[in-house]
């Protein structure tokens, strides 16, 4: 929370379908399961995972900042 405003907005604020968290299981439900089976592979892509859910959550930052009807420091986006 950066100020007392927020705070008071966001008492009582109960958000529902705020979307499924993929911050986990990004690469494993975009990609083939035949790559998962080589160890080395799932390894590499298990570190690509991480990458990935920067490059989402940097693309919802940027539509946050294009729409100027929510505050610049909204998270509950899509």
């Amino acid at each position: 929370m950066e100020s007392l405003y927020d705070a008071r907005d966001q008492k009582n604020t109960e958000l529902k379908n705020l979307g499924y968290d993929y911050s986990s299981t990004l690469m494993y439900k975009t990609l083939s399961k035949y790559l998962f089976r080589n160890e080395t592979l799932a390894g590499f892509l298990g570190h690509l995972n991480g990458i990935m859910v920067y490059y989402v959550n940097s693309v919802k930052s940027i539509r946050v900042f294009f729409n100027y009807t929510v505050p610049k420091n909204y998270t509950k986006i899509n």
